[in-house]
């Protein structure tokens, strides 16, 4: 049986995987003196070994359940379009979250961009970032681990997911934005009842952040832009410049949350009318607690382990990147 226990112990060992893996390889690297490995290949490595396989071998433990796991129903165009819209919608909220985080902690993932960029191109980028992340890691979070809290309030659900989703990233910048967008894919999971709606998502909202970088380094000149900025000397000090760019920003992101939430108010209406047509039900916690069941503990020691990981992971690679 499914349940939030074997999700967090999946996770857990998810994590200590991660870690224990990666110290291996790079331990490995070192001996073998070839620290210099394309950036596109850590990535590779990360999605198709660090995750892929774990989750490979949680699905042929549970292949008679497979479609409990990863139920793949058919959107719909409807909802195709719905998914689709609000996941562009989203993307300014994670953009300055992203934008936030990144003054105070760094931006790894961006600097690992630009290297592929300059390393394989723009084809290559498309392939590693909006492909492989969109396939592998909905597996293992809405997925895997969604699929244990079925019988669990779907905010809880989608609380927790969301935290997995933010560590699984290993750096408190894309833990901001992993966090909020987690969170809401759980959400598109429960009313479609498919795994497609999160993986379209994630899909579109990577691909949007690649196509923003790419227009970006190809059509903006940033070195021009700073030898004008030192040129053209600003009364204002440096920190009310940042707080008036984090201002616009910011308003840029609640206009666009506004849009999200007409869509979503929509998407949510459309898939309750959809679910009850095909004689599905969307709250699977309710029917449980109607029907007598016991509610599952959430929070098992299995969540705090994986969490536990993961933050001490990402302290540890946040002072190695401040040396």
């Amino acid at each position: 049986m499914l349940s939030p226990s074997k999700s967090n112990t999946f996770m857990f060992f998810l994590m200590l995987s991660i870690v224990v893996l990666s110290e291996l390889l790079g331990f490995a690297l070192l001996l073998s003196g070839n620290v210099n490995v394309p950036g596109w290949f850590g990535l590779v490595l990360a999605q198709v070994v660090l995750i892929g396989v774990p989750c490979g071998i949680y699905l042929l433990m549970h292949r008679k359940k497979i479609r409990d796991i990863l139920p793949m129903r058919k959107l719909g165009g409807k909802n195709v379009a719905m998914v689709f819209f609000m996941s562009v919608a989203i993307f300014p909220v994670a953009f300055f979250l992203n934008v936030v985080t990144t003054l105070i902690f760094g931006n790894p993932m961006q600097e690992t961009m630009e290297a592929i960029r300059h390393e394989s191109g723009f084809i290559l980028m498309l392939i590693l970032f909006p492909i492989l992340p969109s396939i592998f890691e909905e597996v293992a979070l809405r997925g895997i681990v969604f699929s244990g809290f079925t019988k669990v309030k779907i905010f809880t659900a989608a609380l927790i997911n969301g935290l997995f989703f933010g560590i699984l990233h290993q750096n408190f910048n894309q833990f901001s934005y992993a966090f909020v967008l987690g969170f809401i894919m759980c959400y598109m999971m429960y009313y479609t009842k498919s795994i497609w709606a999160p993986v379209l998502c994630h899909f579109v909202i990577n691909l949007t952040g690649v196509l923003l970088q790419y227009v970006i380094t190809r059509f903006v000149d940033l070195n021009a832009m700073e030898e004008a900025a030192q040129v053209i000397e600003s009364p204002l000090p440096e920190w009310v410049e940042t707080l008036i760019a984090l201002g616009v920003f910011a308003l840029f992101a609640i206009i666009a949350m506004g849009i999200f939430i007409g869509i979503y108010i929509k998407f949510k209406k459309h898939n309750l009318q959809r679910n009850e047509a095909d004689g599905i039900v969307t709250d699977t916690y309710a029917q449980a607690i109607a029907e007598g069941e016991t509610k599952p503990e959430a929070f098992t020691w299995g969540f705090w382990g994986a969490l536990v990981i993961g933050i001490l992971w990402m302290i540890l690679l946040q002072m190695v990147m401040r040396r």
